[in-house]
C-alpha cells in the first residue's frame, strides 16, 4: 500500500495551497474523525531489514522518474493550477512527504454549506531542523500567492485567513514536528494535535503505515467536493470523482489497516465493517475443478456475495437471477489472454440466450461506433460470442459442474481436453481456513506482464488512447515486473458484518491494482480520473 499512502499524504498536504470558493462556517465543538494516518517515512523504512526487496523496486531509475513526475504534477495542482512561483516553492517540500515520518487527520464539518469547506485537515511532519524553516517560509509564500491573503506571525509559526473556509491555514512547530492545519477552525485544534504526538507515539511494532478510515463519512466528504471539469460521463473508473468514490465505498464502513515488512515482504493486515451482513451461513465451497487449467498464474475464489452482487447495477443489467453465492477467476501462464471466470447459475443456458438477444439488438449498434466486433449467439457449443475483437475471443457459455448449471466466461478459447485439477495445495489453502470469504493468489510479475497486453488491447478495441509505451508509469511497470513475487490475499468473516483482511506481497498491490495505479498517475487531469478515459484521442 506504499504508493497509496504517499499520494494520500501528498494530496492532503497540498490542500493547504487552496481550493475553490465557498462560504465561511463555524467549527463545531466536536467533529467526527473520518481518517487518520501514520506514515513512518522512507528514511526509517530503509533501515528495516525486511525492506530489501521493496527497496530494490524503489531504487529503480524508473521508480525515481515516476515519483518525480508525480510530485511535479502535485506541485502544479493546487487551486486548479498553481503559478510558476508557487510551484517552484512547493516542489522542494514534497520530497519530505515521502522520506519523513508524518501523521494526518481529517475531520468532517456537519451541515457544511460549501462543497470545498466541509472538512478540517491536520498534518504533522517530523523534519530535520534544517528543513523546518524552509517549510515555514515556502508554505507561507505559496499560500499567499494562491489566496492573496497575508500570513500573520504567531509565537510558533503563522496563520492565514483566506476568503473561503478551506483557505484558513495554520502553521506551527512542536519539537521536531511541524504542524499544518486547513479549514475553518482547524488552527484551534493544533495544540491538542501537537499533544497527541507525545501522548500517542508511533506503534511499537514500527508499522510502515497505519490507517483508520470511517469510509462512509470520508466518502461523504469527498462526494461533496468539487468534481474535475471535463471529466463527466466516463463512469466510476473514468472520473474517480467524489460521487463515484462514495459509491465505491458504500459497501464498507470502518476500515483499519497496517502495512509492515515481514520476512522480506510486505504484510498488510486490516479489519473492516460491512454496511450489510453477508449470507449466513456461508455456502459451502463448490470448486469447478473440471474447468481449471494448470499451470496457473492467478486464482481467485469468493463466496457469500449474492446479496451484494444482486444490488450491483452492472449485474442487474444482465438480468441473471438468482445472483450466484460464489464466483471463481483464474489465469493460465502462457498466452496473456487465458483468463476465465465461473459461477453457479441455475438455467444458465436460457438466461444466457436471453442476454445474447438483448446484446445483439442493443449492444451491436453501440459497438459499431464505440468499439470493435459484434455479439452473436453460437449454437455448437451454445454460448454468447464476441466476434472480431482483434486477437481475443471473449465468450460466455453454459456448462455443467457437479451436475449443476454454471456460467463460464473467458477472453480466449478454453480447450476442455487440457483441463487438469487445480493444485491440491491451492484448494487446501481455501478449504482449511474457516469462514474464508475471499482468497486470491497470483504471480504478480506474470500478471503485470499479461495485464499490459490485455489493457492495451482493450484500449484499442474501445477506441481509447493507449497508455504510451514511453510513459513513466509504463516504463515503471515493465522495470518492476521481474522483481515482483507472488501475492496472497485472504478475507475472513469474523461476524456477519465484520471481516479481517491479510495480504503478503512485494509492493502491497496486486497486478490489477498496479495497472489502475499506473493509469491514474498518467491521467492528464491528475489527481482526477484515468489516462484511458481523459487523455485526448490520438490523431
Amino acid at each position: 500500500m506504499i504508493f497509496q499512502r504517499v499520494n494520500l499524504v501528498l494530496l492532503a498536504t497540498l490542500a493547504v495551497a487552496g481550493f475553490q470558493t465557498g462560504q465561511a462556517l463555524s467549527a463545531a465543538p466536536a467533529l467526527p474523525v473520518v481518517a487518520q494516518f501514520h506514515w513512518l517515512g522512507l528514511n526509517q523504512i530503509s533501515a528495516d531489514t525486511n525492506s530489501a526487496q521493496f527497496l530494490k523496486v524503489w531504487h529503480l531509475p524508473q521508480t525515481a522518474a515516476l515519483v518525480n513526475q508525480t510530485l511535479d504534477k502535485c506541485s502544479r495542482w493546487p487551486a486548479g493550477g498553481a503559478t510558476n512561483a508557487a510551484t517552484a516553492l512547493l516542489r522542494p517540500l514534497l520530497d519530505d512527504l515521502v522520506s519523513s515520518e508524518s501523521r494526518l487527520e481529517i475531520r468532517a464539518l456537519p451541515n457544511a454549506q460549501s462543497a470545498t469547506g466541509n472538512f478540517q485537515l491536520l498534518v504533522a511532519l517530523r523534519l530535520p531542523a534544517a528543513r523546518v524553516w524552509t517549510w515555514q517560509t515556502n508554505l507561507a509564500a505559496v499560500c499567499e500567492d494562491l489566496t492573496g491573503a497575508h500570513p500573520v506571525s504567531t509565537a510558533s509559526g503563522w496563520t492565514l485567513a483566506g476568503a473561503n473556509p478551506v483557505e484558513n491555514v495554520g502553521f506551527s512547530r512542536a519539537g521536531k514536528w511541524i504542524l499544518i492545519s486547513l479549514g475553518q477552525g482547524s488552527a484551534e485544534r493544533l495544540p491538542a494535535f501537537a499533544a497527541s504526538l507525545t501522548s500517542n507515539p508511533a506503534p511499537s511494532s514500527a508499522d510502515w503505515l497505519e490507517a483508520d478510515l470511517a469510509l462512509a463519512r470520508l466518502a461523504d466528504v469527498i462526494s461533496r467536493s468539487a468534481s474535475p471539469s471535463g471529466a463527466a460521463g466516463w463512469g466510476e473508473l473514468g472520473t474517480l470523482n467524489g460521487a463515484s468514490i462514495a459509491r465505491l465505498f458504500s459497501v464498507i464502513s470502518d476500515f483499519h489497516f497496517t502495512v509492515a515488512g515481514e520476512s522480506g515482504r510486505l504484510r498488510t493486515l486490516g479489519t473492516f465493517t460491512l454496511e450489510h451482513p453477508l449470507t449466513n451461513p456461508l455456502p459451502a465451497w463448490e470448486f469447478p475443478t473440471n474447468l481449471i487449467h494448470q499451470s496457473l498464474s492467478g486464482f481467485t475464489a469468493m463466496r457469500g456475495i449474492d446479496a451484494e452482487l444482486a444490488a450491483w447495477p452492472v449485474w442487474q443489467k444482465t438480468r441473471f437471477a438468482p445472483a450466484p453465492d460464489q464466483m471463481f477467476f483464474w489465469a493460465q501462464a502462457g498466452v496473456p489472454f487465458q483468463t476465465y471466470l465461473a459461477a453457479p447459475l441455475p438455467g444458465a443456458g436460457n438466461q444466457l440466450h436471453q442476454l445474447a438477444a438483448r446484446l445483439v439488438a442493443q449492444g451491436n449498434p453501440w459497438l459499431a461506433t464505440n468499439g470493435q466486433g459484434n455479439f452473436q449467439w453460437q449454437t455448437n457449443p451454445p454460448g454468447l460470442m464476441w466476434n472480431d475483437a482483434l486477437i481475443i475471443s471473449p465468450f460466455l457459455r453454459p456448462v455443467t459442474v457437479n451436475q449443476h448449471a454454471w456460467l463460464l466466461g473467458g477472453l480466449y478459447p478454453l480447450n476442455p481436453g487440457d483441463a487438469t485439477s487445480p493444485p491440491a495445495s491451492l484448494l487446501h489453502s481455501v478449504l482449511a481456513t474457516p469462514n474464508l470469504i475471499y482468497y486470491q493468489f497470483e504471480d504478480t510479475g506474470l500478471r503485470v506482464d499479461a495485464g499490459l497486453f490485455i489493457t492495451q488491447l482493450f484500449r484499442v478495441v474501445f477506441h481509447k488512447p493507449q497508455l504510451p509505451p514511453a510513459a513513466a508509469a509504463t516504463q515503471w511497470l515493465k522495470a518492476a515486473e521481474p522483481l515482483l513475487g507472488d501475492s496472497t490475499t485472504e478475507i475472513i468473516r469474523t461476524s456477519p458484518q465484520t471481516c479481517s483482511f491479510a495480504r503478503r506481497s512485494t509492493l502491497g498491490f496486486t497486478a490489477l491494482e498496479l495497472h489502475l495505479l499506473a493509469d491514474w498517475l498518467e491521467s492528464p487531469q491528475f489527481p482526477h480520473g484515468l489516462h484511458t478515459f481523459l487523455a485526448p484521442p490520438k490523431n
